[in-house]
């Protein structure tokens, strides 16, 4: 028989796969600690530093509440879950997929589901900072809403991670991931308020997955440009797209080193 018609139950797979990757991510703790402090360290710093001036009629620090999540949705995507899986193709974990009973869509269902749970750890520390340390204002039922709000807006990052995986080499796609990211955040306003920034920026801004990322988060305190609706509308789309492109590329991928 075949590796395929002696695979296990996906049943039993998964379960496995997630074990594995939440203890590759335990034994690897400055990545996790990175996903978690860096969002963290800026978000105190901005969060504070617009004293009592508002933006969009709500408080400086919620409003920047909503962008440091956004921030962290996005970057914790990319890097934890898109370089890494670049890493990991560069080390031959796909040779190791050809010659086991597991299915490759195990192994990424798995790096999913961490990525995510990684995702709402962020939030929820920051959540619990902006009610310990600064005058946010917001209760419990916004703070569910907001990180709701972000889980759902981080899933095209997560598309875009999986593409770059398989189209970035392992020493490349960290600083690409990093570098085109901190442009895409920088542009959509999510380390400055966007009426700060130049006019030609902020018309490119609208076509960007962080720009709606950021709305969807602002329209959690009611100071979002658009309506929720329209930003959902754009990150489904651009799921859609990332996710048949992230298909695209595997199936090259396999068919160059396996083909």
């Amino acid at each position: 028989m075949t590796a395929i018609q002696t695979a296990s139950p996906w049943r039993r797979q998964l379960p496995a796969s997630i074990r594995a990757q939440t203890l590759i991510l335990l034994r690897n703790p400055s990545l996790i600690v990175a996903a978690i402090a860096l969002p963290l360290v800026l978000y105190l710093v901005l969060g504070t530093s617009g004293g009592h001036q508002p933006q969009h009629g709500v408080p400086y620090a919620a409003y920047t509440l909503c962008s440091m999540g956004a921030y962290a949705g996005g970057a914790i995507m990319l890097l934890n879950f898109g370089t890494t899986l670049a890493v990991e193709r560069g080390q031959g974990i796909d040779r190791l997929f050809r010659a086991s009973p597991m299915r490759p869509w195990t192994y990424l269902g798995a790096k999913g589901l961490v990525a995510v749970v990684v995702s709402a750890l962020s939030f929820v520390v920051l959540s619990l900072s902006s009610a310990a340390f600064t005058d946010a204002g917001l209760g419990a039922a916004t703070l569910a809403e907001l990180v709701a709000r972000l889980l759902f807006g981080s899933l095209p990052f997560l598309a875009m991670g999986m593409a770059l995986g398989y189209v970035a080499g392992p020493g490349s796609a960290s600083p690409v991931a990093t570098l085109g990211y901190l442009l895409l955040s920088m542009a959509s306003g999510l380390f400055m308020p966007l009426s700060q920034l130049p006019h030609a920026v902020r018309e490119a801004a609208r076509v960007l997955p962080t720009y709606h990322y950021a709305q969807l988060a602002w329209g959690t305190l009611g100071a979002a440009d658009e309506p929720w609706t329209t930003a959902a509308a754009w990150l489904g789309g651009y799921a859609v797209v990332f996710f048949v492109l992230a298909a695209r590329l595997y199936r090259r991928n396999q068919a160059r080193r396996f083909g």
